[in-house]
């Protein structure tokens, strides 16, 4: 079994695969003072929730964008697994040409997620992931890493807006709205709030392939479904792309 881990600003996420199929995920809040002792006692306890151990785990694939975990991640690797983990590096990965200026500025969860996409189509793709900040990636029709856009997260976004402006109440869930134009302040806010957030993504999707001409256009993050529901350039959900990335980078033995 290969262990997959995503280390995000807000969440980590895990995947567990037995050969070809990714058998479970589950998620985490990042937190920057985990120990490796502490994430190794939180794995467990998912691995045995699905009759697994450590014992199962042949490798730690990991993309990380926080830097101060790095410790943690290996004292879990070589600790609990057994062995040094995987941590994949934008610069050493050997799938996707990265013709950003600098490399190293770019994070690798979003190399490794384009890297997945491109697999799924062998064209020009633009990737929209909805984290802690929402990233628009983009690949060429070869399968080069071009660049890409950066905004604030939808989540971010909102509680920007409820720490400036007290009188709005804070949502904890969103939905899509009816109109756009809303008689109450709840639906004002999620009108506001996700009608909005689509048309930037629209808006962007629009010139992103004005300049590299038209493309694939996938979704993934914890609110793709949400938005993509509304923003229609969105032609598919992969809700899995690092978790996909990370796989297809172990296989290939390109790290």
């Amino acid at each position: 079994m290969l262990l997959t881990m995503d280390v995000g600003n807000t969440n980590i996420k895990f995947g567990l695969w037995i050969g070809d199929r990714m058998d479970f995920t589950w998620r985490i809040s990042t937190r920057l003072s985990s120990s490796g002792d502490e994430l190794g006692i939180m794995v467990e306890t998912f691995l045995r929730l699905q009759g697994y151990g450590y014992k199962d785990i042949e490798d730690l694939v990991v993309a990380s964008v926080v830097l101060p975990m790095r410790p943690a991640i290996e004292r879990l690797g070589r600790r609990y697994i057994g062995k040094p983990p995987i941590i994949v590096e934008v610069q050493t990965q050997k799938l996707m040409p990265v013709l950003y200026d600098n490399p190293r500025e770019v994070g690798t969860d979003r190399i490794v997620g384009a890297i997945a996409a491109y697999r799924h189509y062998q064209a020009r793709t633009i990737v929209v992931d909805f984290g802690t900040a929402t990233t628009f990636d983009c690949v060429s029709q070869s399968g080069e890493y071009l660049g890409g856009a950066i905004s604030p997260g939808f989540r971010l976004s909102a509680d920007a807006l409820f720490d400036r402006a007290r009188r709005l109440p804070r949502l904890e869930q969103f939905y899509k709205p009816e109109a756009a134009i809303a008689r109450d302040t709840v639906s004002s806010l999620n009108s506001g709030l996700v009608m909005g957030y689509a048309g930037l993504v629209e808006g962007m999707v629009s010139r992103i392939s004005a300049e590299m001409g038209p493309a694939k256009v996938v979704a993934t993050g914890g609110l793709a479904t949400l938005i993509a529901g509304e923003a229609k350039v969105i032609e598919k959900i992969l809700p899995n792309l690092t978790m996909e990335g990370l796989k297809i980078i172990y296989d290939e033995r390109a790290y």
